[in-house]
């Protein structure tokens, strides 16, 4: 069973060779999409593990969330662009390692969710399905990088 990972690829004629675009593009939408996929993506992750985050202005102690036994896997949460317009969100890829043993059985594709009434916290899932279902995050993060790029 492949680790947990979340995976956005962007195609079309845009994304293809470069041709009377400039060089700066390719790098502009892998800098958005590595913004999307930290922000939006492995902070929801991490969100789910560990809580929404405490402001400056609400100091209340954090909720207990599931995944909060040793705080390993929240260590190891992050994002990556590893190919131009693909973005990963991981648990431990960032950082050049394999992704921890255990992720694919607390986010529940392992063949031991199969086995046991535990059918994991689907977290990966749910940060990819809050990014696929708010396309307006695509434009806010890939446009302002785009316009960041081009002024």
């Amino acid at each position: 069973m492949p680790p947990p990972a979340t995976t956005f690829k962007l195609k079309g004629p845009v994304f293809g060779t470069p041709t009377q675009v400039g060089l700066g593009f390719t790098e502009a939408v892998n800098q958005g999409l590595l913004d999307l996929a930290t922000i939006e993506g492995s902070n929801k992750v991490l969100e789910q593990l560990w809580g929404p985050p405490v402001s400056q202005y609400n100091k209340a102690p954090r909720a207990s969330k599931h995944g909060r036994k040793t705080g390993e896997l929240r260590r190891h949460i992050g994002a990556t662009v590893p190919e131009d317009g693909i973005a990963v969100i991981a648990a431990g890829e960032q950082h050049g390692r394999q992704n921890l043993i255990y992720s694919a059985w607390v986010e529940g594709i392992s063949s031991r969710n199969q086995r046991s009434t535990f059918k994991g916290y689907k977290m990966f899932q749910n940060a990819y399905d809050h990014i696929n279902n708010n396309p307006k995050l695509y434009e806010d993060y890939i446009g302002d990088a785009l316009i960041e790029a081009f002024d």
